[in-house]
């Protein structure tokens, strides 16, 4: 018998581990969490949150706590480029993360690296129940029919124990030991390159001369890379993530030879430094041939990589993270078939193949694009927005396309499988954007004269809205347009804020659709 029970057990405690944690424990799920090491890595990592994990993010309340965390530099936004700090500057141009929604979206970007993003999910996470351990490591794993079993150990005094838990979320990142063990393979363009952090204490003041940026790229003989300041103006906490020259892959980089890449960078060979801390990391590009196993799960950087170019690879783990808790926690509360999770991988595999292209794209940019690779390219609003699913939880229309992976967000079409659309909706008074109110259920829209809906939408456990109710008469426009409906027509939307199914217009059996549009949408008709 196992020392503890817990209904889904996460292993891995870095941005998307965090996320899963906080979006279960949000859904009422018992959660437990563990992660090798003692404490929240000090590296940035990941420097950005797009605005479809924001928007995600505000859904829970939390990004005014998000925002109060950026990067300090963050406000200059642009990008200068030079030999190095004190060099000739080679040019300055807008930062990858300039992003306007265009109102696609409910909020923009936030420059806000995981040091500092991740305490956030982990403090709120908590409050919310999730049980979080850091240094305590999973040793091992056995799955049946009913669940996992695993063995935990302490970091410190070595102590073991066992969890049994109904399913696994393997967020361990992209050594990916849980995954390797399971026989699954990946597949994709592999590794182009190594990668650095090393974060420093100097005082480079005296070298940025007044000068504004968030970040600077520095290229010269000694080292190709990127400086960035980590604290405020009095700090004196920067990181370099200089790129590593091939052959590198196996060198042991000490402190010496921080210290002369740091230099390098800045320009000065005598400069005083302190290195915090150094980590490297592949550039690789790859997606896991699956992201399941009986019970156990692939989310993150153990499921996809791709170049850090774009700022896409933490946060579509953070959009797997949340597609996979609604489903997590709709079957555990035995509300949803148990096919509903097979419908992760229908969903997330074929996103994740797109967003590893677009960020290899954006990389090889870098030395020149071939034309095939820039036949390929698309819009940051596509990238973020853009995705269309197709699974079984997803009720595609006679004629639909079933080859799309996405489609032009700025021109939606409502179909099922695409992101509902933006849309302030007016709720009790006040205007409400429609992604503030997906937190955890089914809504039901409806056009000004679906009142038809109402009561068997109320009957089915569905959040209901009718648009006109309130809103103005270019809101109802809006929404007609952009969901292809007529005004007696529906929308239903999924706790994930994409649609699972539309009517056009009035049906003469609404209760009877909804209940068999459910059952379809939660496979409990495979149950």
């Amino acid at each position: 018998m196992a020392d503890e029970t817990t209904e889904v057990l996460i292993v891995g405690g870095s941005m998307v581990g965090l996320a899963q944690a906080l979006f279960l424990a949000r859904q009422g799920i018992r959660t437990l969490l563990v992660e090798r090491h003692a404490e929240i890595s000090a590296h940035p990592r990941a420097q950005a949150a797009s605005p479809r994990t924001m928007e995600l993010l505000r859904a829970l309340g939390l990004e005014d706590a998000v925002r109060a965390r950026e990067n300090p530099h963050a406000q200059y936004g642009d990008i200068l480029q030079a030999e190095s700090l004190t060099g000739p500057e080679l040019g300055r141009f807008d930062g990858p993360f300039r992003f306007d929604p265009h109102e696609v979206g409910t909020t923009g970007w936030t420059l806000i690296g995981q040091d500092r993003l991740e305490p956030v999910l982990r403090e709120r996470a908590e409050e919310l129940g999730a049980d979080i351990r850091f240094a305590i490591e999973m040793t091992g794993f056995a799955q049946d029919a009913e669940g996992v079993t695993a063995v935990l150990r302490d970091v410190g005094d070595g102590s073991e124990r066992t969890v049994r838990a109904r399913y696994l979320v393997a967020a361990d990142g992209s050594r990916a030991p849980i995954r390797t063990s399971l026989g699954i393979g990946h597949h994709g363009q592999g590794v182009f390159g190594r990668q650095m952090n090393i974060v420093f204490h100097a005082d480079l003041d005296p070298y940025v001369a007044g000068r504004t940026f968030f970040l600077c790229f520095v290229s010269n003989p000694t080292v190709k890379g990127v400086l960035g300041k980590l604290g405020g103006a009095d700090s004196d906490r920067w990181v370099l993530a200089p790129s590593l020259p091939p052959g590198a892959d196996h060198r042991v980089y000490g402190t010496a030879d921080c210290v002369e890449l740091v230099r390098a960078a800045v320009g000065v060979p005598d400069l005083p430094v302190a290195v915090e801390s150094a980590t490297s990391w592949e550039i690789a590009a790859w997606v896991a041939d699956r992201f399941r196993s009986g019970r156990v799960l692939l989310a993150g950087d153990c499921a996809h990589v791709m170049p850090p170019t774009g700022g896409f690879g933490g946060n579509m783990g953070i959009q797997d993270a949340h597609n996979l808790a609604w489903k997590l926690a709709w079957v555990l509360r035995g509300e949803a078939g148990p096919g509903l999770l097979d419908t992760y991988e229908q969903e997330r595999a074929p996103v994740a193949e797109f967003t590893v292209d677009q960020g290899v794209i954006r990389y090889l940019q870098r030395s020149g694009l071939d034309e095939a690779a820039a036949a390929r390219h698309r819009p940051e609003t596509t990238v973020l927005f853009g995705h269309v699913y197709r699974s079984d939880a997803v009720l595609s229309e006679v004629g639909d396309d079933d080859t799309a992976v996405v489609e032009d967000p700025t021109t939606p079409t409502g179909r099922p499988g695409t992101r509902a659309p933006h849309l302030p909706l007016v709720r009790q008074g006040k205007e409400i954007p429609l992604h503030d109110l997906l937190d955890g259920g089914f809504w039901l829209l409806t056009g000004p004269n679906g009142t038809a809906w109402q009561e068997p939408a109320q009957a089915l456990g569905l959040a209901f809205h009718r648009v006109g109710t309130e809103e103005s008469p270019e809101t109802v426009e809006r929404f007609l347009t952009r969901y292809g409906v007529e005004d007696t027509g529906a929308v239903l939307l999924r706790p994930d804020g994409f649609i699972a199914w539309r009517a056009t217009g009035a049906v003469g059996d609404p209760t009877g659709s909804l209940t068999a549009v459910l059952d379809t949408a939660l496979q409990r008709a495979l149950a």
